[in-house]
């Protein structure tokens, strides 16, 4: 459920108020307890479009139809647990005594990065570098949080010179994969290895371009149903939800490795500056 919330800012943080699908997007967060018992029809008035349009949406936000966009909407309002899910902390020890929920949740952080030095495979995340700092066609994917640490990898990659592809919403994520070569490169970000959900028709252009394809995870490979050729484990967290802080440090431990495996150095700068002249 959670992903239609992302998927709904998605769209209000990046397309054009002129946007047809921005005016629903927009109508559908700031009236979402209404959606459940809307008809398709109620919807199209309240938003100036056809049920069509209504239509495409819904299958836009990764549904198969309005029906199903309901169906969703309902079983979350049934939900009295709809935000506990996030954070293994009791929603009766953060309401009482909040400084004890931060205590108990920085514990469950730091035992899950304690792990961290003995679960990373430093042989297959160099292997995974120098793939990238030697292919010129990259795209990054992944959903969520997932999603986040991949373009904050692509960032740090830019920084140090390296263009990479990383897309927020799924439909774009699908267009780049239908586009992918065999000689590029996918580098899946999946803390608990969720990316599959929704996401089938991505990997399976994936998996139809023969590109080399990276996965970054808490879970096993099998996880997304298709070949993966590197796996780079970051764990496997007992509660389930701090693969999140696991992932985010592994990624900026990479972008300071390629770092200095492959970007110039100051020294190495100067001395080809001298050897112009």
């Amino acid at each position: 459920m959670k992903d239609l919330f992302y998927r709904l800012i998605i769209f209000l943080n990046t397309a054009s108020e002129k946007d047809t699908n921005y005016n629903i997007a927009l109508f559908m967060a700031n009236n979402f307890y209404r959606i459940s018992t809307m008809r398709i029809s109620e919807l199209a008035d309240a938003c100036y479009v056809s049920p069509a349009t209504i239509s495409r949406f819904c299958r836009a936000l990764g549904y198969e139809n309005f029906a199903h966009l309901k169906q969703e909407c309902m079983s979350f309002h049934a939900d009295t647990k709809k935000f506990n899910n996030l954070i293994n902390i009791p929603l009766k020890m953060m309401k009482q005594t909040p400084t004890l929920a931060t205590d108990a949740y920085v514990k469950q952080v730091v035992k899950t990065l304690l792990q961290l030095p003995a679960t990373l495979d430093w042989k297959v995340i160099d292997q995974v570098l120098r793939l990238i700092h030697d292919t010129k066609e990259i795209a990054l994917f992944g959903t969520q949080f997932s999603n986040s640490a991949a373009i904050h990898f692509q960032t740090d990659l830019l920084m140090l010179e390296k263009f990479s592809l990383a897309y927020m919403d799924g439909e774009r994520q699908l267009e780049c994969a239908k586009k992918m070569s065999s000689d590029g490169l996918a580098i899946i970000f999946s803390v608990n290895g969720n990316y599959a959900i929704g996401n089938f028709k991505t990997l399976q252009y994936l998996r139809r371009s023969g590109c080399t394809t990276v996965l970054i995870t808490c879970a096993s490979s099998d996880c997304m149903h298709i070949p993966i050729d590197y796996t780079i484990n970051i764990g496997n967290p007992e509660d389930g939800k701090t693969g999140k802080h696991a992932l985010l440090t592994t990624v900026e431990l990479m972008s300071l490795r390629y770092y200095t495996m492959y970007y110039p150095s100051l020294d190495d700068l100067q001395e080809k500056l001298v050897n112009r002249k």
